[in-house]
Parts: structure tokens; C-alpha cells; sequence
């Protein structure tokens, strides 16, 4: 038995030997891999790929601008002079040609100047999804587009001057039916989108028109369509009517061959500026360029670049826009722009015009507690309101909204509001979370972000203060609220109390005027029973990413949903 058992173990400890020896192979093995994936990825960042200004890959002689690669999936391009050109998450990185990149999340360019040139965000597949900024090289904004799975939200998006107008452009060049065209075919007539055109035929001697419903907010506006009358016959008529309310209502420009009219129709009475007017500039065949300016008192209309007449300008009886064609005829239609000129001011909205804090009679702070627009301030900041604007800081860009009260607490001195606006497209979602049970120890370090004096000389930039709990209790011990060290001034109540990981735990909404650094901030549970009682559920903020951030990071982050509120 002794010895067996001496055999046995023996064997035992062979076939240990043996297990040892594999496993200390494959540990070797993969710290091999390891050690050439890390060299690898090594020398891939500091490998420079060099593209010339059209991003074909080129020699570093004739190159506009160099890739690296930061970390996985993450890629930064410089200009030769060392100004960052781009950074973000390129899940496919294309060495012959950027245009054959495919990225993911939120992806920057800049100018020469280092300001940001293009803002895009895309979901994970590489699909362009949420809001593209672009600016001017000065830094101001120049166009907001939003995206919906990589095609433009509604054919619309607003283009800034360096004034700071703003137009709302709509755009439909025939790739889809989402403006809802009435495409049907009878034995009137027919219209069909195909090969991005849209394609209209009268097949009857009554003709036929097609119309789709371009809301604005304005009379001045701008309409320009490229029309190929190649097909029409001598005399037949095809063009744009715009301001349809119905036929007893509406304008038209129109041409023929060789001809145009323009004129309008109102409860039914016709009255025509120009009838059959001679144009030596219409194209017979391919695409005619017919342009309407309705722009302050006057309506100007252009064939091809060249102004045909000028007139007093029409009335907009309707919001649709649409064409026409004459009997038995066809035309094909290649585009559709609108221009509303100076959209926001004569939108009520006011936003990024002169007007824009016109009677204000006070302001105060505010934050988003989601991202469809729903936010949180104090009640005495709404209180006495009749109207309510709300100025957002969204990655830079400046907007301003209406807003209404949604529920309201006195007691607390808490209000809910709600953006009211159809231009506000929400948010992504917040980068940021509410305190699981807003408890906090005195000695605990807070701070706020918000609009002291904002229009009173400490201007529209959010500002940052912090300091510490010093007491569980507010003002003659009301247990509603903490006492701070952290300094606010008239504009701050509204704003957000955030602890050090940017989790938030309260409001502020006092100040003793005589006191040194002495501040109240509402207890976040009083918020949250505030927001269960609503009609509609909302989601409150959950993302906890920023607490391993620095403090400014986390400030920057956390200033996107901070806004300044505008009682009128």
C-alpha cells in the first residue's frame, strides 16, 4: 500500500508538473501578445497619416493637415502648424480618404484660429442622429441642423448671419415623401417622386397643381425652385404658386417658353402684375431657377439669376407652397427651397435678436430636469410673471424659449416649467444625477452654477460659486432647508446646489443680506415629491459619469443645463 501510494502521488505530481508547465506557456503567450498589441498600439499613436484639404491621403509636403490616433477608436488631426483640425471617436478610419470614416458620438472641427468650426453627433452605427452646429470663423453660429437618423429633421434648420439674423430654411430636394406630396395618379393626373425629382403631369386640359404646408411665422420670405419646362408646349404655363390658402386665395408666378405672369388672387379677384411678360433668359431646356423675394414692402421675382420685376409686395394667405401646371403638360421639379428671413424676432421667440431682454422686469436661475424641456426653479422667481423666457447655453450656442409654469409648491418655494415652444428639439440625455437620498453632513463641500445680476452688470455668463454645508437646518431652523457658505447674489435663486461628485441636492433660494457668505438651499426631496406629482412622468437625471470628472470638467458639463429665466 506504501508504495502505490508512493507511485500514485508521484504520477499526481507529474501531472502537476505537467498542468504548470501549459498554464506558465499560455501566461507567456499572452503577455507576448500583450506586450506587441501595446507596442503596436504604441506606434500607432504616434503614427501621423497626412491628408491634403479635399482628406485624400497625401504626402506631408503637400498635406493640409496629419491624423493620430489618442487611444481606441479615438483620433485627433492637426494642421500643420500643430492647431488641433479634429477630434473624436472614428469607428472606421479611412487612410485614403476621410470621407470614407465612419464616427461615432459627439465629433469636432476647427478653424486654422482654433475655434470650432463643426459640431456633429453620431449614434453608433456612424449615422448622423441629434443637432450639427457650424460656425463662422469668428466663433458666432452660422447654421443648427438637426438630424433624425441621418436625414435632416422636417427638411428644416436655421441659418445665422454674422449679425446674428436668423433664417428658418426649408430644403426638399425629392429623396423621400416625408413632406407628405400628394402622390397619386388618376385620370386628371399624376405626380410621382423618382430619382429625387418630383415629377408633375397633367392629363387633362384642366391642369393640375400639388401643394404641401411650409408654416411660418412671417411674410418675408424667400422661395426659389428649379423647374425643367423642356416638354411644355407652346403656351402652356407651369410655376410656383405660393401662399395658398384655396383657389379663391393665394399668389402665382408662372412662365411659359418664352414668357411669365405674376400676380395674386384674393376672395377670388384676380389682380395680375405682370401677364405674358417676354423673357429672353427662359431656358427651353434643363432647369429654370425661379426665385420670389417677399421681403419689408416689396416682392421681387427672378428668372435664372436676372430680376424680372419688382412689385409691392403680397400677402401670404396661406402656408402652402406648391406648383402648377397647364393642361395636358408635364414638368419636373428638382427642388424647393423657403427662406423665412429674420425668423426669430418676428417669431415672438427673440431669439439672437436686439430685442431680446426688452422688458425684462426680473430674472433669476433655473436648471433642466429632463431633456423634453421640463425645469426647476423657485416660486418666488415666477411668481408675479405674465410672460416667461428661458436663455439656454447648449455647447456654446445661445437660444431662448417661452416657457409656462407646470406645478408649483409656495410652501417650498418650488416651480416646475416647461419650455412652450415648437422650436425646442429637446435634449440628449442629462449628464447628470439626482442625489439618492439628498442627505448631506455639515462640512461637506457644495457649490451652484447660475445668473447673479445677469442684466444688472454681471452679465449672461453663468457663474460658479462654492462652499460647504454648514448646517442640516435653513433659516430659524426650518428643516426644508441647508445653510451654506456659498456666495449668491440676487438672480442666483433658482439655481442648482450640487455636491462634489456634481450630484444635486438642492436649490438655492436665499441669502441673508447682512450676513457673510450665509445661503439656503431647498433639500432635494422636496423637489423630487414635487415632480411625482405631475401629470406626466418624467425620468430624473441618473447618469453619474461626471462624478469621476475634475471639478471644472464637471462645471462645464453641468453649465449645459443651467439657464437664465427672463420674467416679463
Amino acid at each position: 500500500m506504501s508504495l502505490e501510494f508512493s507511485k500514485l502521488n508521484i504520477a499526481k505530481f507529474d501531472d502537476l508538473k505537467k498542468i504548470s508547465k501549459s498554464i506558465m506557456n499560455k501566461f507567456f503567450l499572452i503577455t507576448l501578445l500583450l506586450s506587441i498589441s501595446t507596442l503596436l498600439f504604441s506606434q500607432n499613436t504616434t503614427t501621423k497619416i497626412f491628408f491634403d484639404k479635399s482628406g485624400k491621403a497625401t504626402t506631408e509636403a503637400l498635406a493640409y493637415y496629419y491624423r493620430t490616433i489618442e487611444s481606441p477608436a479615438y483620433y485627433k488631426s492637426f494642421y500643420l502648424t500643430g492647431t488641433i483640425y479634429f477630434e473624436g471617436k472614428i469607428l472606421n478610419a479611412n487612410k485614403n480618404n476621410e470621407l470614407g470614416n465612419l464616427y461615432a458620438g459627439k465629433c469636432q472641427w476647427y478653424y486654422k484660429n482654433g475655434k470650432l468650426k463643426t459640431v456633429k453627433t453620431f449614434d453608433e452605427k456612424g449615422v448622423e442622429n441629434g443637432e450639427s452646429i457650424y460656425y463662422f470663423e469668428n466663433g458666432k453660429v452660422w447654421k443648427e441642423i438637426s438630424y433624425v437618423n441621418g436625414k435632416i429633421k422636417d427638411n428644416t434648420f436655421i441659418e445665422y448671419d454674422e449679425t446674428g439674423l436668423a433664417n428658418k430654411i426649408f430644403e426638399e430636394e425629392f429623396n423621400n415623401n416625408v413632406n407628405d406630396w400628394d402622390l397619386y395618379q388618376s385620370d386628371k393626373s399624376a405626380c410621382v417622386i423618382a430619382d429625387g425629382m418630383l415629377e408633375l403631369n397633367a392629363l387633362t386640359a384642366e391642369g393640375t397643381s400639388r401643394f404641401i404646408a411650409i408654416p411660418n411665422n412671417s411674410s418675408h420670405i424667400i422661395i426659389e425652385a428649379l423647374i425643367d419646362i423642356s416638354t411644355l408646349k407652346n403656351g402652356a404655363k407651369a410655376g410656383i404658386i405660393y401662399g395658398f390658402k384655396d383657389w379663391q386665395n393665394y399668389n402665382f408666378f408662372v412662365i411659359t417658353n418664352s414668357t411669365f405672369y405674376v400676380g395674386t388672387v384674393f376672395e377670388g379677384l384676380s389682380a395680375v402684375k405682370a401677364e405674358d411678360m417676354y423673357a429672353s433668359n427662359i431656358l427651353k431646356t434643363g432647369y429654370n431657377n425661379l426665385k420670389i423675394l417677399n421681403i419689408e414692402d416689396k416682392s421681387i421675382f427672378s428668372i435664372n439669376g436676372e430680376v424680372q420685376i419688382n412689385a409691392n409686395s403680397y400677402r401670404l394667405y396661406g402656408s402652402k407652397v406648391g406648383f402648377v401646371v397647364s393642361g395636358n403638360n408635364k414638368i419636373t421639379i428638382d427642388k424647393l427651397i423657403t427662406k423665412e428671413v429674420n425668423y426669430n424676432v418676428n417669431n415672438n421667440a427673440e431669439i439672437g435678436g436686439q430685442n431680446e431682454d426688452k422688458n425684462v422686469k426680473a430674472t433669476g436661475s433655473g436648471f433642466f430636469i429632463s431633456k423634453n424641456g421640463y425645469l426647476a426653479t423657485n416660486y418666488h422667481v415666477i411668481d408675479e410673471a405674465k410672460t416667461i423666457f428661458v436663455e439656454t447655453k447648449y455647447d456654446g450656442v445661445v437660444k431662448n424659449y417661452k416657457a409656462t409654469v407646470i406645478r408649483s409648491d409656495k410652501e417650498n418655494d418650488i416651480s416646475i416649467l416647461k419650455i412652450d415652444d415648437e422650436k425646442f428639439m429637446g435634449l440628449p440625455k442629462l449628464e447628470y444625477a439626482f442625489k439618492e437620498s439628498g442627505a448631506m453632513d455639515v462640512g461637506a463641500s457644495v457649490f451652484t452654477i447660475g445668473f447673479p445680476l445677469a442684466l444688472t452688470g454681471m452679465g449672461k455668463e453663468a457663474k460658479f460659486t462654492d462652499g460647504k454645508i454648514s448646517s442640516k437646518t435653513g433659516y430659524n431652523n426650518s428643516i426644508n432647508t441647508f445653510q451654506t457658505t456659498v456666495p449668491v447674489q440676487p438672480g442666483n435663486s433658482g439655481g442648482p446646489l450640487f455636491d462634489d461628485k456634481g450630484k444635486l441636492i438642492g436649490i438655492i433660494n436665499a441669502k441673508i443680506k447682512d450676513g457673510d457668505n450665509v445661503s439656503y438651499g431647498i433639500k432635494l426631496n422636496y423637489l423630487k415629491n414635487l415632480i411625482e406629482v405631475l401629470s406626466e412622468t418624467i425620468d430624473m437625471p441618473n447618469n453619474t459619469t461626471i462624478s469621476a470628472l475634475t471639478l471644472p470638467e464637471q462645471v462645464k458639463i453641468l453649465s449645459n443645463y443651467v439657464v437664465l429665466i427672463k420674467i416679463k
